[in-house]
């Protein structure tokens, strides 16, 4: 393992808040110190955001870092690991707007994996919106990993958090207000990452639609639904409206495949103001028929999230299309932490990621 201060420049790559969260986890897991500058420098708002001083105040909780530059609009940060704690912690961490709670949970829930702590983390804010991964996401399709590899890590909804006034359009949800607090809380006990490898596409072993509407007519869903049995062959059984009363108004609709116990395959689409619900869904089928077609057991944002458990697990193999900026900016920036090969290679059109040394 490297040793000493790493110094990040937050305007590489993709230029996004998962250098970072990534940054961020590494350092909490390494106990290196870390200095961070350029924060999100190309985006409209540089700088930190409030989700993004969020998952920086649940860090420096996690792990008793000092911290310099911790507040909005910040676009360079000091952040240094306290020493290693194994003791029990329950925190909570409230964003104050709709940014993502999901995000805040990635940035903490590897390194309290990795230090074998129990940690109980109640994060508040918005739990479904377009720029980040769903909570359903990390339910359904990244946490089932983390168990593969080992860990003892469970997700829990209180309460749905959608952007004041409904619509999903990519709008800056770092400070938009929610409708309703979202709430979510992860629990995680001791258990370690082992290397796992997922490389083929098994059949098809589940699917399952679900319209999600907060103070919607129900017919909205009911159009969502009836494209998808028409384009994807969904059957009556496997279609679900989902009624909530957490502020709004709201609408999502979200499209799983199950490959096996562990395997699946999530995309979301989210409802705008004067955006058809046929078009909603259309391009919710869109999305999983091209996942679909290129065969592979990993999606695109899964692939981005695999990349750090595997890393820290010291090894693993996937199979995904070819990789986003994202991921390849992700990669970078866990290989200025880690001395450790991560392999992309081509097969056919899709790619196989190797992490470290590939399981046997």
């Amino acid at each position: 393992m490297r040793e000493g201060v790493v110094e990040i420049d937050g305007s590489r790559g993709e230029g996004g808040g998962q250098i970072l969260r990534t940054s961020l986890a590494l350092s909490m897991i390494t106990g290196r110190p870390l200095v961070m500058r350029n924060i999100r420098a190309g985006r409209a708002k540089p700088g930190l955001r409030r989700q993004h001083l969020t998952c920086v105040q649940a860090a420096a909780q996690l792990c008793n870092a000092a911290v310099r530059g911790d507040s909005v609009g910040s676009q360079q940060l000091e952040f240094t690991p306290g020493p290693h704690r194994t003791d029990e912690l329950e925190l909570t961490s409230d964003i104050g707007t709709a940014g993502s709670t999901t995000l805040v949970v990635q940035t903490i829930l590897v390194p309290a994996i990795v230090a074998g702590r129990r940690l109980r983390a109640t994060v508040i804010g918005g739990t479904h919106n377009p720029m980040a991964p769903p909570f359903d996401f990390l339910d359904r399709v990244f946490v089932p990993q983390l168990r593969a590899m080992g860990a003892d890590v469970t997700l829990a909804l209180d309460r749905y958090g959608f952007v004041t006034g409904g619509g999903g359009g990519k709008r800056d949800f770092y400070d938009a207000p929610t409708a309703a607090r979202g709430q979510l809380v992860v629990t995680v006990g001791p258990g370690a990452l082992r290397p796992i490898t997922i490389v083929e596409a098994g059949p098809i072993t589940g699917r399952h639609a679900v319209a999600i509407l907060a103070r919607l007519p129900t017919h909205v869903g009911d159009r969502e639904l009836g494209v998808v049995r028409e384009r994807l062959g969904f059957a009556p059984v496997e279609c679900e409206i989902r009624e909530v009363s957490d502020g709004g108004p709201a609408n999502l609709l979200m499209l799983e495949v199950e490959r096996g116990p562990h395997t699946r395959e999530l995309v979301t689409s989210f409802g705008e103001q004067g955006l058809r619900a046929e078009l909603v869904a259309a391009r919710a089928c869109d999305e999983l028929a091209a996942f679909l077609r290129a065969g592979v057991p990993v999606g695109a944002h899964l692939a981005d999230q695999l990349l750090l458990p595997m890393a820290v697990a010291g090894g693993g193999r996937f199979r995904a299309a070819p990789l986003s900026l994202h991921a390849t900016t992700n990669i970078d920036t866990i290989q200025r932490f880690l001395d450790l090969p991560v392999r992309v290679e081509p097969d056919g059109d899709a790619v196989v990621v190797t992490v470290g040394s590939p399981p046997g």
